[in-house]
């Protein structure tokens, strides 16, 4: 008796594990769950990608400039590689400031927000890529002044939609950087004092 118990004991062990693994992997399958991967990236933070150990970006520093929304201090803040202004609204024209030893040939791409940013770097960017919005070539006049912007563009509000977009950074067709930025309504955050914006500005990404 002992002999058959300890035998039966052995066999529920066994189904039990191979339930366990089975729903292990049956979990790792499943869509649903793949896709609740945890966006940990912050609005406004410059993420530099492809570089050699000590090599340097051609952009080390952002300023965007908007024209509707925040006082002249929130629009012309110092160059940075994070805390740059990320919030707008849609038909508001942007003006780009890189910091950069690069005058010419830096393009910037913009997609709809991806959690996986690894994405960019993967694969070949153009204008069929999927969730392609626009691009803009980054260029600076040698005779305009130093405060003169680079470039500028805004996102048509009857033709795009509320949320999260990323600009994609590139130089000589190589993806560098990347930065999440949040586009609203127009008239939205209009009125908005510079403490709100920067609050807003400080909020987790939701997709």
């Amino acid at each position: 008796m002992k002999r058959i118990a300890i035998f039966l004991t052995i066999v529920l062990v066994a189904l039990s594990t191979t339930v366990v693994t089975n729903g292990s992997k049956a979990y790792a399958m499943n869509p649903s769950n793949a896709a609740q991967v945890q966006d940990t990236t912050v609005l406004g933070k410059l993420y530099f990608a492809n570089l050699q150990e000590g090599e340097k970006p051609v952009m080390t520093g952002l300023s965007l400039f908007g024209n509707r929304c925040g006082s002249e201090d929130f629009n012309h803040k110092p160059y940075a590689a994070e805390g740059i202004r990320s919030v707008f609204e849609l038909d508001e024209w942007i003006e780009f400031h890189p910091q950069a030893s690069a005058g010419t040939g830096i393009k910037v791409m913009v997609f709809k927000h991806k959690a996986d940013h690894t994405f960019y770097q993967k694969n070949a960017l153009n204008d069929e890529t999927p969730d392609y919005v626009q691009a803009l070539d980054l260029n600076r006049d040698p005779e305009a002044e130093e405060s003169e912007h680079w470039g500028s563009f805004y996102l048509h509000p009857e033709e795009l939609e509320p949320g999260y977009y990323d600009f994609v950074f590139v130089f000589n067709n190589k993806v560098f950087a990347t930065m999440v930025t949040r586009f609203y309504k127009p008239e939205e955050i209009f009125e908005k004092p510079d403490s709100e914006l920067e609050k807003m500005m400080k909020q987790p990404i939701s997709q």
